[in-house]
């Protein structure tokens, strides 16, 4: 009688492995915000260049974090933006406080983008010394013009900058000059005399005066008076039209 031949099985029992550690919830959170925040930045500028004033508000406020978590996102940013930067009309705007800047810039934005332009104002806003807080009040001084399809407006504090530009107003304009804006308008803090670096980035340096406020001897001096492109002065009607021919007149003389 023929014995059974036996049955090898292809089963085969491997060693077991130590079960993986669990991850607590705070780094599975990390874990989970890095990733979705490395597909995050590609989106943003995509939808900056697609002209989304959403994504161009996100990229703005990366761009100005101080969060050392940010600098990378932002460095992104702008080399995915500024190759599709596309020339633009800058132009700076000063002038001291409760000269009516922003009543102006609603004025002459709204006239732009009647002819078709697409205009971003970039508003900067002092910031406290004490608390390094900022209002951030000059969007709701243009209530049309935040409403107009063709214009986006966004405020940044000034924060320790001098010069009477925020600390990446530079990156914002290619930001915005990327999104399509052909009109980029810098409404600069208003601090009269030390405000020059806005100068050196624009095409245009208009400055506002108000007549009878003491300023037109000023003329004379070197300063912002003497780099600005155009002065105007400002709130000059009703009881103000003496004094505001008379201001013109000093000025020209100056």
């Amino acid at each position: 009688m023929k014995k059974p031949k036996k049955h090898t099985s292809a089963l085969k029992e491997l060693q077991g492995v130590e079960k993986p550690q669990n991850l607590s919830s705070v780094t599975a959170l990390k874990l989970k915000k890095a990733r979705k925040q490395k597909q995050h930045i590609p989106q943003l500028i995509q939808g900056v260049l697609s002209k989304n004033k959403t994504a161009l508000s996100r990229a703005i406020t990366i761009i100005e974090s101080t969060a050392p978590k940010d600098q990378a996102d932002a460095k992104e940013l702008i080399q995915g933006c500024i190759a599709h930067a596309n020339k633009s009309i800058r132009i700076g705007i000063t002038g001291v406080p409760g000269v009516g800047k922003s009543t102006f810039i609603e004025q002459f934005g709204t006239l732009l983008t009647q002819k078709g332009h697409k205009v971003a104002v970039l508003a900067v806003d002092p910031s406290s010394s004490l608390s390094n807080g900022s209002i951030l009040g000059d969007k709701t001084r243009m209530e049309e013009l935040v409403k107009n399809k063709l214009a986006f407006i966004r405020p940044s504090a000034s924060g320790d900058s001098l010069g009477g530009v925020a600390r990446k107003t530079r990156e914002a304009i290619i930001l915005c000059e990327a999104a399509g804006y052909t009109h980029i308008i810098i409404e600069t803090v208003g601090v009269g005399q030390s405000e020059t670096v806005v100068h050196s980035m624009t095409d245009f340096f208009l400055l506002l005066k108000l007549a009878g406020a003491g300023d037109e001897l000023q003329g004379i001096k070197r300063g912002i008076m003497e780099m600005a492109d155009a002065i105007i002065i400002n709130k000059a009607d009703g009881e103000n039209v003496k004094a505001a021919k008379l201001a013109k007149t000093e000025f020209n003389r100056a």
